[in-house]
């Protein structure tokens, strides 16, 4: 698999995971009692706003460097979701602000209201999000009139409504369900958990072998995918009973690794549906690799791209976590002591 579409799909899965955390802390309104990990939940909350607009905003820098040939193609079928995710990320946000302006007031039930609200709108953004990642690599949505020529429109309808992308997302809000019980150690539910990521393991699997069997035969003929599967059951079990050193950063680095592993099983594959195998190689799809921009572009950007990453997202993920997380719960024990 060429090296650059593996550069993509880092700050993907930073995206993605940091996301997760953020939809899976309102999940817990509902899940656990509120009151018991409030603390927590807000705490996590502030600290995600930096790292998560920041990993958007690279994430597209990513894309722009890596993809640039067909970053209009994809933006012209695509503009529709991508707009709406926007604009219910910006609903999101705001409510989950206004959520911690009223706790700062005290006003603890107001506070309560606005995370409930904005938990549907997490949910949204994660159908869009989710709509996206399924149909680039499905194809599903995109009606191909000439591809050498990239005369590509959309088919919303077709990108929306196919049942992969349902079965998929269902997968992922079964997996976010187990990786909140994980992250914050709520031992009261951890049969939830252990049902969540057995569902979730389930619906993905029977997705991909489905729709992007490249990915499933990948996933299942590679051995570090069964210790993946037994470390994410075997962190649930720990998180949950004892008292794991570093549990939030362990289950962040299990989730990461785990969408990076995505990437690698599908070979940098797109489009699998819609274009047949040996149209262009071997196996069904589009590879990657051909839409790359040029080569002297390539290896200037990845380099300026690898080192503000390491700089800019580990600079904004670690001062939001010693500043925003650390001292805040530091604060909160001196105000209780």
């Amino acid at each position: 698999m060429n090296p650059y579409v593996v550069f993509f799909f880092l700050p993907l899965a930073w995206f993605v995971t940091s996301f997760i955390i953020e939809s899976g802390s309102l999940v817990m309104i509902p899940l656990c009692k509120y009151e018991k990990y409030r603390e927590k939940m807000t705490l996590t909350l502030g600290a995600l706003w930096a790292i998560i607009a920041t990993s958007l905003v690279f994430l597209v820098v990513t894309l722009d460097a890596v993809f640039a040939p067909v970053l209009f193609v994809t933006g012209e079928v695509l503009y529709a979701p991508l707009l709406v995710l926007i604009i219910v990320l910006a609903l999101h946000h705001f409510l989950i602000g206004s959520a911690e302006g009223s706790s700062s007031l005290g006003l603890r039930s107001n506070e309560r209201r606005y995370l409930t609200a904005a938990m549907p709108f997490a949910l949204l953004v994660a159908f869009l999000g989710n709509t996206i990642f399924t149909s680039v690599f499905s194809g599903y949505g995109f009606n191909a009139v000439d591809l050498l020529k990239l005369e590509i429109y959309p088919n919303y309808p077709s990108m929306f409504l196919n049942a992969f992308n349902w079965l998929f997302f269902l997968g992922v809000v079964f997996y976010v369900v187990y990786f909140t019980v994980t992250f914050y150690g709520i031992k009261e539910r951890f049969t939830v958990g252990l049902l969540a990521l057995t569902l979730a393991n389930t619906l993905i699997l029977a997705s991909t072998a489905l729709w992007l069997p490249t990915v499933f035969m990948s996933a299942v003929s590679n051995p570090w995918f069964y210790i993946f599967v037994a470390l994410s059951y075997l962190l649930l079990y720990v998180g949950t009973h004892r008292d794991l050193p570093m549990r939030q950063a362990w289950t962040f680095l299990l989730t990461f690794l785990g969408v990076v592993m995505f990437g690698l099983f599908s070979q940098g594959r797109i489009l699998v549906d819609i274009v047949p195998k040996g149209t262009l190689g071997q196996l069904p799809g589009v590879p990657a690799s051909i839409l790359l921009t040029n080569s002297a572009m390539l290896q200037a950007g990845s380099l300026v791209l690898g080192l503000a990453g390491f700089v800019v997202m580990g600079g904004v993920t670690a001062v939001s976590y010693k500043v925003l997380y650390k001292q805040g719960t530091k604060e909160e024990r001196e105000v209780k002591a």
